[in-house]
């Protein structure tokens, strides 16, 4: 567990930087999308290690949340790279390969879910789960909407604090909440 708890902490370290680096250069560059990209495969991994950190025994929601979100992260390991290596904007590398559309609603499925078993669970501050419902919700609006990327940037930099910080707290010793325990 404390591999994979160690794997969220470092990929949503590399998702904060990416973030920070994104904002002071005022865009992308091949720093952002390597951190991106390990960001991904790290999360895809991490998020095990928080599902094992809060959930003792079977908990069939709290499982499926996890997988979906860990499916997702994983489909996205090669994007920030492709993208990079296509030369083509985001908007226009999404709309020659559909099937990020198509991941993107995977992702933020399994985020929400994945944050809702942060929040039931009880077993790290409901507020984070909050903070990760928040942050999908403002992450996947903003190209809808054209909010500006700066909001996104510090959205992403507090969610990823936020999945770190509770990363640190599974590494704690404490006892995960057994099945049937949880709202």
């Amino acid at each position: 567990m404390k591999i994979l708890l160690s794997a969220a902490i470092l990929g949503f370290l590399c998702w904060a930087i990416s973030e920070v680096l994104e904002i002071v250069q005022r865009g992308y560059s091949p720093s952002v999308y390597y951190l991106t990209a390990a960001y991904h495969v790290l999360a895809g991994i991490g998020v095990w290690g928080i599902y094992k950190a809060q959930t003792a025994g079977k908990n069939l929601f709290n499982l499926v949340a996890t997988a979906i979100a860990s499916i997702a992260y994983l489909s996205f390991s090669a994007f920030p790279l492709q993208v990079m290596w296509s030369g083509l904007s985001m908007a226009e590398f999404v709309a020659a390969n559909p099937i990020y559309k198509l991941a993107g609603l995977v992702w933020f499925t399994g985020m929400i879910l994945f944050s809702i078993s942060v929040i039931r669970t009880g077993y790290f501050p409901g507020w984070a789960g909050v903070v990760m419902v928040i942050g999908t919700v403002v992450f996947t609006l903003t190209p809808i909407f054209s909010w500006p990327m700066l909001i996104v940037n510090i959205t992403n930099i507090i969610f990823a604090a936020t999945v770190v910080y509770i990363g640190f707290l599974g590494l704690q010793a404490r006892t995960p909440i057994k099945p049937g325990d949880d709202a």
